[in-house]
């Protein structure tokens, strides 16, 4: 085939086609993710004021209960009680809580369960046993390792469900901003998931959610039987909640900054390795279309640099450096445009958006290795809760 005045063979042609197509693939996918999410309007306000109920699991929790649990307790929300679920804990929690109990008589319920209690691994049996004891219309949850950014968290968490249809609202966590590349990386595979989940519920194709921040309404929780189905895996409480239950129609989301959660992020490589390998093991039991939306976004990047680079070394038109040039170019700037939006709306430090594109291309690689990892594990088995 010519093209230009040059004779082209067929493999350059076919480059050229999956080059292009994943460019424009890549620049839609920045635009409604991560763009999108950044420019989506606020909740509105939910003068109804339904009762809520925050409820969380701790285990051997006694520190972060006593630095976290007051910010959950003093929120300015009329119609609110705090569930703590307290599980196989050794340490001093039970004390702890009941010292909060005595200055919340009225708002703080306690749960206690033994070890020999919970069968299962995880913390979907205890946060069960918490929804179940919760007596309000509304279950907000979170960890106690989170803390809200402002006394109106709950207010603002539970405004979408003015929308009498709204059954499960998305809220956003953050990672506390810390110095030294490790925490560049957390920020931006944290920056990079919650355009996802934000982008797709924006969309109306919902797919997951954080257990950090997140509500849903409790009769909706019985009525699809909570995690009936899915003790015997150790995690997805959250995202497989979700991506089970969520539909175009009963999903809203929040991004007020005074409805964000941020809590601490993994210390050491290590601690984080083992975080993203239990995110990762649910990912296999997501809709199979769910999947597939993951997998193209990894395929779009693979072959976006593959072929360019083998068009670059075939070199079949000699402007064509220019124009692979040109169109990286444009590629990078746009992803570093759309991530510097979600940056400032999130609170991410900016210059997550400036290292984007490196950080893509780590995660392409290391995604990859921990998602056949996880594939040697049973049901998630391997991992710690």
């Amino acid at each position: 085939m010519t093209l230009f005045g040059t004779y082209f063979e067929t493999i350059p042609l076919i480059l050229i086609a999956l080059f292009a197509v994943c460019f424009v693939y890549l620049a839609i996918h920045y635009g409604l993710y991560h763009f999108r999410t950044s420019k989506t309007k606020l909740s509105p306000n939910n003068n109804a004021q339904p009762s809520v109920s925050v409820v969380l699991t701790s285990k051997n929790g006694e520190k972060l209960l006593t630095d976290n649990l007051t910010y959950l307790l003093e929120q300015n929300y009329p119609k609110l009680e705090v569930v703590v679920v307290d599980y196989d804990s050794f340490d001093n929690t039970q004390y702890v809580l009941q010292v909060f109990k005595s200055n919340y008589p009225d708002k703080l319920k306690i749960v206690r369960l033994e070890k020999d209690v919970n069968n299962y691994k995880g913390k979907k049996f205890p946060l069960s046993i918490g929804i179940q004891s919760a007596k309000n219309d509304i279950i907000l949850l979170t960890e106690n390792d989170c803390v809200p950014k402002s006394f109106d968290w709950v207010e603002k968490m539970v405004a979408p469900f003015a929308n009498p249809k709204t059954q499960i609202v998305l809220g956003y966590h953050g990672l506390e901003s810390r110095k030294g590349m490790l925490n560049a990386f957390e920020q931006y595979e944290n920056l990079s998931h919650s355009a996802m989940m934000f982008g797709t519920a924006l969309m109306h194709r919902p797919y997951c959610g954080v257990g950090r921040n997140m509500a849903y309404r409790r009769q909706f929780f019985f009525d699809n039987k909570g995690f009936i189905k899915q003790y015997n895996i150790p995690y997805g409480d959250d995202d497989l909640f979700v991506n089970k239950n969520g539909n175009s129609s009963n999903t809203g989301i929040c991004l007020e900054e005074e409805a964000y959660v941020v809590s601490q992020p993994p210390k050491t490589v290590g601690a984080w390795m083992d975080q993203r390998r239990r995110l990762h093991s649910t990912i296999k039991r997501y809709k199979a279309s769910d999947k597939t939306l993951l997998l193209l976004r990894t395929l779009a990047v693979t072959l976006f640099y593959l072929c360019g680079i083998l068009l670059y070394v075939l070199n079949p038109l000699p402007i064509l450096g220019f124009v692979l040039l040109g169109v990286l170019v444009v590629k990078i700037a746009w992803q570093i445009v759309c991530n510097f939006q979600l940056c400032r709306r999130l609170n991410i430090k900016r210059y997550i958006s400036a290292l984007s594109p490196f950080f893509e291309i780590y995660f392409l690689f290391a995604n990859t290795i921990l998602f056949l990892s996880t594939l040697r594990h049973k049901n998630g088995n391997g991992s710690n809760s």
